[in-house]
């Protein structure tokens, strides 16, 4: 009789860890749902007060927000794929003729008896076998994760739909089942509030720097259409894991490999300076500003920003770099409001 009594508890403990491995792997779609159905509730509630039907209204909620994220993803994917077809229809051409034909200053004559070495282009035949079964391996890996990712998309818009129905009404039930005192729960609203518009204005502010760095570096090094790049590379800065350096990176190596074949020094010198521009103020800035400015936002310690970005982006993945911050800001919210209240 006497462990009896524990058998409900611990059957309420294996139920929730099973249905947290059940979850896990949506998490992070259910987070990106739950944080675009807090920013989309003022326009729910407008379009509620002009329908008078809530479910109608979350609908077209959920449809703006879709238009909103997929033109500007299709028009970043068509414009990477251009590039990156240009980019590849480039490098044929030059291998078919020699890298270097036409260029008769001594670095070409230097890198062409380098490349003609058995043994160095031995290890870059290798290295491009190699290139290639890996650009191969992760566009296979790409085409069998489309499900996985459709069906991500799917529950993050299955979480605005009822976020935006039914949010109030959870809240209240956290409440009730937290057994909080109205003040103390207001109070942790209200700083989820702060800590939840610290974090995006933090990404959102840092991203139109480094997109209005990434154009002026542009136009400065010579790079042409510099405005179209620059509000592209703010777009990119948004995304974890892809950032500016995919737009600036390939931009001074083309610049630098053209001024080679074209004996240029001040190409070459454009490539190099837009390289350590682009390594040294467009990306470095992005690591000194986002914790401060959103610890400003937030009212929560840089170094705690800090820690939940890199912790996060360590744990979570892409998306950690988001749900990192946030974590660690709502656990110092709450051990600060337990801590004050003792």
């Amino acid at each position: 009789m006497k462990y009896k009594s524990y058998i409900p508890a611990v059957l309420i403990a294996l139920l929730l860890i099973l249905s947290f491995f059940l979850v896990r792997p949506f998490l992070e779609a259910i987070l990106v749902g739950a944080l675009l159905a807090y920013f989309t509730y003022p326009l729910y509630q407008w379009l509620t007060k002009k329908v008078s039907n809530p479910t109608i209204s979350a609908l077209l909620v959920c449809f703006i927000v879709l238009l909103v994220l997929l033109i500007p993803a299709v028009l970043i994917l068509k414009v990477l794929i251009e590039q990156s077809y240009t980019a590849f229809t480039l490098v044929q051409e030059k291998l078919s003729v020699g890298v270097f034909a036409g260029c008769t200053n001594s670095i070409c004559q230097s890198l062409e008896q380098l490349i003609d070495n058995p043994l160095i282009h031995k290890e870059l035949g290798g290295f491009a076998v190699n290139l290639t079964t890996k650009i191969f391996e992760r566009g296979s890996s790409l085409l069998m994760s489309i499900p996985q990712i459709l069906l991500n998309i799917f529950i993050t818009f299955f979480t605005i739909f009822y976020f935006l129905k039914g949010g109030e009404q959870f809240l209240t039930k956290v409440s009730n089942y937290l057994s909080m005192q109205k003040k103390e729960y207001s109070h942790i609203l209200s700083r989820g509030k702060e800590i939840v518009h610290g974090v995006t204005y933090g990404y959102l502010l840092v991203a139109f720097i480094q997109g209005v760095l990434g154009a002026i570096g542009f136009f400065v090094f010579g790079v042409s259409s510099p405005l179209f790049w620059g509000v592209l590379m703010g777009l990119l800065a948004l995304i974890p894991f892809l950032g500016t350096g995919i737009i600036w990176v390939p931009a001074s190596i083309i610049l630098f490999v053209e001024g080679i074949s074209m004996n240029s020094s001040s190409l070459m010198l454009k490539g190099a300076g837009l390289f350590l521009y682009g390594l040294l103020i467009v990306s470095t800035i992005d690591n000194i500003l986002k914790p401060k400015f959103i610890g400003e936002k937030a009212k929560i310690h840089p170094l705690i920003i800090m820690l939940g970005i890199f912790g996060g982006l360590l744990l979570f993945g892409p998306l950690g770099v988001i749900i990192g911050p946030l974590v660690l800001s709502f656990t110092y919210v709450i051990v600060d409001i337990y801590l004050s209240k003792k």
